[in-house]
């Protein structure tokens, strides 16, 4: 048989008579988009993706429906070409509506797939969770403890009742691997030769290490302290992170290669430039340690510490009963937290003054709980005004507060009630109204200083002007989370990595992701069959014996109750999101790469015993409909619903949650 010779994207092809350019491309190694083709089919669909231009002759035609020809000179992409595709996307997703990801996976900072470590947790595969975990959090056991989810205030079940105790799942799973004699390790790519250092070994410069391990580099962390952890260590109290879920979690690294520098501070006992010779590439990943001042007068005063200090020193060992009466300044996690210290190191009666109200507070409400629980008085709406000695105690004036205009938080500002003065009398005064960046030398030498204290990068890469050097976490952003802080690191990780490999440095492209819009936006079917179902609640050491000893007071699930809580799960993601070509193609060609909502006012969702449908995911493809009229009676359901371009079509989930899919089955248990 004659083949035909023909030019496509200036490579020659051979292909037979009756081949289509489609054919012809895909066996020459050439991509062409498609959405609505199926090779199995003799129909063709009409979604104009597969769109080429036949050169000279000004044509444009389905690559899917258009014989080749002797001697055709084609091209599948250009700048015509990119715009009608666009196009033709933007009329698709028109009539699609769904979530891509779910709301709690698109507001975590670091990307976590929530709702598959749930559904592993539900089946009770804990391996399965802890890996999809730690393919974004490599440090689960503190994060499930410490982060303050926000993932949970964006949970799709607001609408029905509360959300999923996501946090808690997460610590499970990290609790039920540290109890297995063989951790999980991730995937070590071949040695690189190439060398890391990272200055820092918070949740930041320990992310940052793990991602790097994976790549196959050699990292060393350059700690100041006499352990890792950071702040994690130093700044929690272990009624809230205990010293062991600290090393279990970095555990894991050590296995890895991670080699660490205790007692090496940045600037002193190493330089930039000694690191410069040894390293290719460094990371600074210093946290926010330096307390804000009150600015006020008699703050210098005995008796008056920061809260920074006293966690430091009540986590080593080193403080002692603060007195009888304690005043803490401030709401955040270290106001908390030394407040709920100061009771187990013996203080009588511990009071909070915050100059907004409870529901202002930047910590977690079970958090505040908690404290008032343990009881600590929490004066709202007061503002500490002056400090002075008064009789071998301390006095501290404080101002009632209301609220005024919002400010740039979005909280309205407090303002001062004149003539409201009120004084109190401690044996301590705790200041835990923020923290700092502090400014040395030695960064600014390194990366340049901002007005606040923060080195210099660049926000999307956190390259600095000098491109062997990088920085992320607090001492870039300011006092912020750990989950921020890991994010921070995951993404240094991602640029280091280019820029070792020689390649230009750019952040990773973002990927389309469609959406209902916020948690509450879901249409009201969405809910439809959905039963209420009370939140688990987490086990707790009861108040009366929290106080005694600094044990840790919220003792974690159980398997059942892990199991009952992850089984309220709606599971918005979608389960075809890895192999979607709706999402790959808008990824590729819409500007926009951002959560988009698109209405759309036909939602159902059809099930019956062989399968599912969304109505809401299809485009009208018409794969499905094709492949029931050539082939039916011998039609695989299997293969129908992986067919499906955007997972509008799916099997039914059968036996207990504990039951592994069959094959070809997709996991797609939903609670709706």
């Amino acid at each position: 048989m004659n083949q035909l010779f023909l030019t496509i994207n200036r490579q020659p092809v051979t292909a037979s008579p009756g081949t289509t350019i489609l054919e012809a491309a895909t066996a020459a190694g050439i991509v062409i988009p498609t959405l609505c083709f199926h090779r199995s089919l003799e129909k063709r669909g009409s979604c104009w993706m597969c769109i080429v231009e036949i050169k000279g002759k000004n044509r444009f035609v389905p690559a899917c429906d258009t014989l080749a020809s002797e001697g055709m000179v084609i091209e599948t992409d250009n700048a015509e070409i990119s715009a009608m595709r666009r196009q033709n996307l933007e009329r698709i997703i028109e009539e699609h509506g769904g979530d891509c990801m779910g709301p709690c996976e698109r507001s975590c900072p670091a990307g976590c797939n929530i709702p598959d470590f749930i559904a592993a947790i539900a089946r009770q595969d804990e391996r399965q969770a802890i890996q999809i975990i730690k393919q974004t959090i490599p440090l689960p056991g503190i994060l499930g403890r410490i982060c303050p989810a926000p993932c949970e205030d964006e949970c799709r079940r607001h609408g029905i009742d509360l959300p999923i105790s996501i946090c808690a799942l997460k610590r499970y799973a990290a609790d039920r691997e540290r109890e297995q004699s063989e951790r999980f390790i991730p995937k070590i790519a071949p040695k690189t030769g190439k060398k890391v250092a990272i200055v820092g070994s918070g949740p930041a410069g320990l992310a940052a290490a793990w991602f790097l391990l994976c790549k196959g580099h050699s990292v060393t962390v350059l700690e100041s302290g006499a352990k890792a952890g950071g702040m994690m260590r130093y700044g929690i109290p272990r009624f809230r992170l205990p010293e062991s879920v600290l090393d279990s979690d970095i555990a894991p690294l050590l296995t890895m290669g991670l080699e660490f520098r205790f007692n090496t501070t940045f600037g002193k006992e190493v330089t930039i430039e000694a690191l410069k010779s040894e390293f290719d590439a460094l990371f600074l990943a210093v946290g926010a340690q330096k307390a804000s001042k009150m600015n006020i007068a008699g703050e210098d005063e005995a008796g008056v510490i920061s809260g920074i200090d006293f966690l430091r020193k009540a986590t080593s060992g080193e403080q002692p009963c603060p007195g009888d009466r304690v005043v803490v300044t401030g709401g955040g996690n270290t106001a908390i937290d030394a407040a709920r210290t100061a009771l187990r190191l013996g203080a009588s009666t511990v009071t909070i003054l915050y100059r907004r109200s409870k529901e202002d507070m930047p910590v977690q409400a079970s958090e505040i709980e908690e404290a008032l629980a343990e009881g600590i008085s929490l004066v709202e709406h007061a503002a500490p005004t002056s400090i002075r000695a008064f009789n071998n105690a301390l006095e501290i004036t404080a101002i009632t507060m209301q609220p005024g205009e919002p400010d740039q938080s979005g909280r309205r500002k407090p303002v001062p009630i004149e003539g409201s003065e009120f004084v109190i009398m401690a044996d301590a005064i705790i200041s835990a109204i923020g923290q700092q960046i502090e400014r040395l030398a030695a960064y600014d030498a390194a990366t340049g200083i901002g007005h606040y204290g923060e080195l210099l990068v660049n926000a999307d890469t956190l390259q600095s002007e000098t491109p062997w050097l990088f920085a992320g976490g607090d001492c870039v952003t300011g006092s912020d989370t750990a989950i921020r802080a890991v994010e921070q690191g995951k993404r240094a990780a991602y640029s280091i990595n280019l820029f070792v490999s020689g390649e230009s440095v750019s952040a990773p492209k973002a990927s389309f992701n469609s959406s209902y819009g916020a948690r509450d936006e879901a249409p009201a079917a969405f809910y439809a069959n959905v039963a209420p179902a009370a939140r688990v609640a987490l086990p707790e050491l009861p108040p009366e014996n929290r106080t005694k000893s600094f044990r840790e007071v919220v003792t974690g699930y159980t398997a059942e109750l892990a199991r009952a809580e992850a089984l309220r799960c709606l599971q918005c993601r979608c389960h075809a999101i890895e192999e979607c070509r709706l999402r790959e193609l808008a990824s590729r060609y819409l500007p926009l790469h951002t959560a988009q909502k698109h209405d759309h006012q036909g939602f159902y969702r059809a099930e019956n015993a062989d399968i599912s449908m969304e109505r809401e995911k299809c485009v009208d493809c018409g794969i499905c409909v094709r492949m029931l009229e050539e082939l039916a009676g011998s039609i695989d359901l299997a293969v129908m619903t992986e067919s499906c371009p955007t997972g509008a079509l799916s099997l039914p989930f059968t036996g207990s949650p504990s039951s592994e899919p069959s094959p070809g089955q997709k996991d797609i248990r939903k609670c709706r």
